[in-house]
């Protein structure tokens, strides 16, 4: 591994707990989870800090950020982000919802949706995503309805599109992806990242990389530094 700290970020309805598996296969002990506050913790995650606090405090050393779906899109719209740092997006993209000249993301329509299912039942909308990507429910009680939220109005109109040729023209961007991803599918991951990039396939591979191909990560993330 290289000099640089890294700095893991989950996605929509999910926590820090995702990344124990690509922690542990990575070896490394100088790492930081960002928690985006979807979940109350139920148990204290070493290592992990809120986001906001994460960037109040955050110093300009170089990173390497890892983001997983959202997590990937949140990081590189921070304007904090220490020059010289890296990144990995694991299941990720630079754009996830459909616009005019994307129609490979994700129609507004099924965001308004899901945005209508949590203020009705919050448990119910976010486990209904959980399945698909093969993690456990977790109850109403731990449920932010706020920040689960904003997550979905930021995946409707988020787009980092425009900061990713720099990193692939700088060799700065690594691209892990699931052939089986139900949720980012393979024309989404190719339309959202610019051609050139080092874009890697888990040909088994759906949602949840740093999960069920912990390994898989770990090797590319290796190479990539």
């Amino acid at each position: 591994m290289s000099g640089l700290q890294p700095v893991f970020v989950h996605g929509w309805a999910c926590g820090p707990e995702i990344w124990h598996p690509v922690q542990a296969a990575l070896g490394v002990t100088d790492w930081l989870s960002l928690d985006l506050g979807y979940f109350k913790a139920l148990t204290h995650q070493p290592q992990s800090v809120l986001a906001t606090n994460f960037l109040a405090t955050q110093d300009k050393q170089p990173k390497l950020f890892i983001g997983h779906s959202l997590g990937f899109m949140w990081l590189l719209s921070q304007c904090k982000i220490p020059e010289g740092s890296r990144f990995v997006g694991i299941n990720a993209f630079g754009r996830f919802a459909a616009t005019q000249g994307y129609e490979h993301g994700v129609p507004t329509r099924v965001l308004q949706r899901m945005q209508v299912g949590l203020s009705r039942n919050i448990a119910q909308g976010v486990n209904a995503f959980r399945a698909r990507c093969h993690l456990p429910e977790v109850t109403e009680a731990i449920c932010q309805p706020a920040a689960l939220q904003d997550g979905l109005e930021f995946l409707a109109q988020g787009d980092v599109r425009p900061s990713l040729p720099q990193l692939v023209q700088n060799r700065s961007l690594l691209v892990l992806a699931g052939a089986q991803d139900p949720i980012v599918t393979p024309a989404l991951t190719e339309a959202a990242f610019p051609a050139g990039g080092a874009c890697h396939w888990q040909a088994q591979g759906g949602h949840m990389l740093p999960q069920t191909h912990p390994q898989f990560c770990a090797e590319h993330i290796r190479t990539f530094l």
